[in-house]
C-alpha cells in the first residue's frame, strides 16, 4: 500500500535521499517525491522546470508500515508518517491511487499536458493528465501555462496544480 509522510517544504528530495539510504529496503519497496512540470516564459521560449505536486509529502511503499514508522525515528530530520491518535497510518485509498498512477510516469513525474483550445480560450482537448482529469478543472490559466484541478486527496478535496503546452509553445533547454 502507498502511505504518505509529511516533511518540511521544500525538503522533500532530501528526506527521499535518506531513507534509500538510512532505512533498509525490506522495510518498503520504493520511496518518492511527486514533481510536476512548470514553465516560466523567457525571451527564447519556455524554460521548463520541476516543483513538487504535493508540497511537505512524500510516498512510500509498504506493506509493514508499523515497522518503517520506527525505522523512520531514525532519521535526524523532522518527519511524520501521517496516521491519527491511535496511531492508524493513513494508506492512500484505491481511487487517490489510481489518480496518482494516472498522472505521473515511471520517474514519478507529472509531464505537461499538450492542449487545444477554443477561439474563446476554453479548453476543448488534452492529453496526459489534463485530459483524464478534464471534466474537474476548476480553473485555467492558459498565459501561465496551468490549470488547476479539485481531486480529493488525504480525505478532503484539493486543488492540485497541473502543466500545459500549447501547440506553438517554444522550450528551450
Amino acid at each position: 500500500m502507498w502511505y504518505v509522510i509529511q516533511t518540511q517544504t521544500g525538503g522533500e528530495e532530501k528526506l527521499v535521499n535518506l531513507i534509500d539510504k538510512m532505512v533498509s529496503k525490506e522495510q518498503y519497496e520504493e520511496c518518492f517525491c511527486m514533481n510536476r512540470e512548470c514553465v516560466r516564459k523567457t525571451d527564447k521560449g519556455y524554460e521548463i522546470f520541476l516543483r513538487p505536486l504535493f508540497p511537505a509529502y512524500i510516498f512510500v511503499v509498504t506493506d509493514d508500515p508499523r515497522r518503517l514508522f520506527f525505522e523512520l525515528k531514525r532519521i535526524p530530520r523532522l518527519t511524520k508518517l501521517l496516521g491519527d491518535e491511535k496511531n492508524t497510518f493513513f494508506s492512500v485509498s484505491g481511487e487517490e491511487e489510481e489518480f496518482l498512477k494516472n498522472v505521473q510516469n515511471e520517474d514519478h513525474i507529472v509531464r505537461r499536458s499538450l492542449v487545444e483550445v477554443d477561439c474563446e480560450g476554453t479548453i476543448v482537448k488534452a492529453d496526459g493528465a489534463v485530459g483524464v482529469y478534464l471534466s474537474n478543472i476548476i480553473r485555467q490559466r492558459l498565459r501561465k501555462r496551468y490549470v488547476c484541478v479539485e481531486q480529493e486527496f488525504l480525505g478532503e478535496k484539493r486543488k492540485i496544480y497541473l502543466g500545459i503546452k500549447l501547440k506553438e509553445d517554444r522550450e528551450v533547454g
